[in-house]
């Protein structure tokens, strides 16, 4: 069986190419899968020469010379005219069949924009969504969208709900999901108009086990395993729960290396207890990789702009089990 392909971007991110290439390197060393690292192939084979991976089979770099800035205006037209990026290239190769699935972690719009463009959406799907992992106090669930669309039809969130029960089922492994409309109250009627209908629309699909509204300060406490809402409020959403764990990570922090000696004898046996470890593992973005962008035609995972290494390498798990699991089909079917 041929092993799972991966073409990675690797001059997109706050840290590339280092942290891209290290992480595509260690996932070609431990997921039995191969990367495809596409950028400017100088600095790759550096880097994987430093990491003495120059020569592993489950490596291959190509060149790309063009580049595509983070604070591009216009991604779409930028995609355009670079045929040459590091981000057309790893995205042709999934079109014309020569890889399985791509991760980029720079421009959010450009990766996007590059996949609309050349890996083209599923028949009947109208926009893109990006279904994105998030914690909660108990498991893990799913946000769509997670920003791709600033404007969201009601249709479309339903078209979002359907992948999400899918998604939630094969990477969560959760049975017969809870899928919840994600607004400013938990009474039916809440909402503008196009929540009210798109409430309508999910409690009206029976396939669904749709449990109505949820509120953002409720989510966390692990109420649905998949939340819809259109992407502006989605990626709000994102940021400020990101924002609030790095500023009760670093309350606590602080209320250890200031609350005296007991207070740091306490810290320090949590801490040799792996209890700080489990707490990061669970909540960090870092620990799920990616966010599929969900209605192409394609394996297409979007990262962190400050992707770390091991962020990359656990995109590269998710993307090789969508691909295994054969996602694709299952959405085009529920479509």
């Amino acid at each position: 069986m041929q092993k799972v392909r991966i073409a990675i971007d690797a001059m997109g991110g706050d840290y590339a190419p280092l942290e891209i290439v290290k992480g595509g390197i260690e996932a070609a060393k431990t997921l039995d899968c191969k990367i495809i690292l596409v950028g400017k192939k100088e600095q790759i084979e550096k880097i994987a020469l430093e990491n003495h991976s120059c020569c592993t089979d489950n490596i291959e770099i190509l060149d790309a010379p063009d580049d595509i800035a983070m604070d591009e205006k216009n991604p779409a037209r930028a995609v355009r005219k670079s045929p040459g990026s590091s981000i057309y290239i790893a995205n042709k190769l999934v079109a014309d069949g020569k890889a399985d699935a791509v991760i980029a972690a720079g421009h959010t719009g450009a990766a996007t924009a590059a996949s609309l463009l050349i890996l083209k959406r599923i028949s009947g799907f109208e926009r893109p969504c990006i279904c994105t992992i998030i914690p909660t106090t108990k498991s893990r669930m799913y946000l769509i969208d997670g920003g791709s669309n600033i404007e969201t039809s009601a249709e479309q969130m339903l078209q979002s709900a359907l992948i999400g029960k899918l998604l939630a089922g094969l990477v969560l492994n959760k049975e017969n999901p809870r899928i919840g409309l994600l607004n400013v109250g938990s009474e039916e009627g809440k909402g503008t108009d196009k929540y009210q209908l798109a409430y309508s629309l999910l409690q009206q699909e029976s396939s669904l086990n749709f449990i109505g509204n949820v509120e953002g300060k409720t989510i966390i406490d692990d109420t649905c395993d998949v939340a819809v809402c259109d992407g502006f409020t989605g990626n709000i959403h994102l940021k400020a729960l990101e924002g609030g764990l790095k500023a009760m990570s670093e309350g606590l922090k602080q209320a250890i290396n200031n609350g005296g000696a007991l207070a740091k004898l306490g810290g320090l046996i949590l801490k040799n207890s792996g209890v700080f470890n489990k707490l990061r593992d669970h909540f960090h973005p870092d620990s799920y990789g990616g966010a599929l962008l969900g209605g192409l035609n394609g394996i297409s995972l979007i990262s962190h702009g400050s992707s770390s290494a091991e962020a990359i390498k656990n995109a590269c798990k998710q993307a090789k089990l969508l691909v295994e699991k054969n996602i694709l089909e299952d959405i085009k079917n529920s479509l």
